[in-house]
């Protein structure tokens, strides 16, 4: 199954890649690596294949800086929450990272990033409280480029692997519609094996 989800990412990436060199106008707006953004968040994970997903939500805060032209730097914090089972259960992530945006054509950038991530869970009942977290590496490589002066997407294959949890292969997607220079609303979905993560928010680009 990890197999077939990295074959078709990087299948993905690829028609990503050659449709961003054809599809970018004169007046088209290179992607930027200066921005910070808020969003909303929700975890869907699969507890048990009969079950349904257990959904947490919550927020996701995200910045990057752009240094020496093909260089990024890049951080994010989130937190969601679920208690509809009478257990309140607290899910952080903090993300610090490095990346490399080499231009492949006209307004569409290779992506290469390398990233450390620390993942907390808290469980709360009876006023008894617990926690757990675990440090994990990722490297993510694929596509950021502009379709034209209002549209944005990436497309990416992840690998992330844990102290205590096997390494796994990940697609993520992004979309980015701008306002102006400034202003624009962001979305992007993950699709692990047995969780799905989506963001939806805003960001302000420098």
């Amino acid at each position: 199954m990890k197999k077939q989800i990295l074959a078709a990412a990087v299948l993905a990436v690829a028609s990503f890649g050659a449709y961003a060199a054809e599809g970018t106008t004169t007046d088209s707006i290179a992607p930027s690596y200066t921005y910070v953004d808020a969003r909303i968040a929700r975890n869907a994970i699969e507890v048990d294949p009969n079950m349904s997903d257990v959904n947490f939500d919550g927020y996701n805060i995200n910045g990057s800086f752009e240094f020496a032209e093909q260089f990024h730097v890049f951080g994010g914090y989130e937190s969601t929450n679920n208690d509809e089972f009478g257990v309140d259960i607290d899910l952080t992530q903090t993300q610090v990272g490095i990346g490399w945006h080499p231009s492949v054509a006209d307004n569409a950038d290779f992506l290469l990033e390398a990233s450390w991530i620390n993942r907390k869970a808290e469980v709360s009942a009876f006023g008894v409280s617990a926690d757990e977290d675990e440090d994990a590496y990722r490297v993510s490589a694929g596509f950021r480029g502009a379709f034209n002066k209002y549209v944005v997407g990436s497309i990416k294959a992840n690998y992330t692997d844990g102290k205590n949890s096997d390494g796994e292969f990940s697609p993520t997607a992004g979309l980015e519609v701008r306002f102006n220079d400034m202003w624009s609303l962001i979305g992007e979905a993950e699709f692990a094996e047995s969780e799905q993560h989506y963001t939806v928010g805003v960001r302000a680009s420098f």
